[in-house]
């Protein structure tokens, strides 16, 4: 009787930690570097992320999206990224596209997560924030 018992739990708990370590990786975001990306030599059109900071005085608008270099304080790589870019996107902030690695070098984005402060300031009293800073 011990013995089932022992057995139960241990499968109950097993199948608890399954399920747990499941619903984490799916909340994961995982990305490669400028630099690792140039050593990992991806196939075309392989879907991956990747993370750096924009680097300050390389954002250009362009038709249909923006252009900009990210570097991870290594190497640097040019982004073509199409699309909309959320509020807070601005040179010198964190970014992680996902897109395909081109043939010609730069970094095809069709989506873009940016890193935010993790302060919160509230306006002066009496003054209401401007409406790209309401969140």
């Amino acid at each position: 009787m011990r013995v089932r018992v022992v057995v139960l739990i241990v499968l109950i708990t097993g199948s608890l930690a399954w399920v747990g370590t499941q619903a984490l990786s799916g909340n994961l975001v995982y990305y490669v570097t400028p630099t690792e990306l140039l050593h990992q030599h991806p196939p075309p059109n392989e879907r991956l992320r990747l993370g750096g900071q924009v680097v300050p005085g390389s954002l250009h608008d362009v038709s249909g999206g923006v252009d900009f270099v990210v570097t991870d304080g290594t190497t640097r790589m040019t982004v073509v990224h199409t699309g909309s870019t959320p509020a807070l996107f601005k040179s010198g902030t964190g970014v992680v596209l996902e897109g395909t690695y081109g043939t010609d070098g730069a970094f095809h984005s069709d989506n873009m997560l940016v890193k935010h402060g993790e302060q919160y300031r509230p306006p002066p009293p009496g003054e209401t924030p401007p409406p790209d800073e309401v969140t």
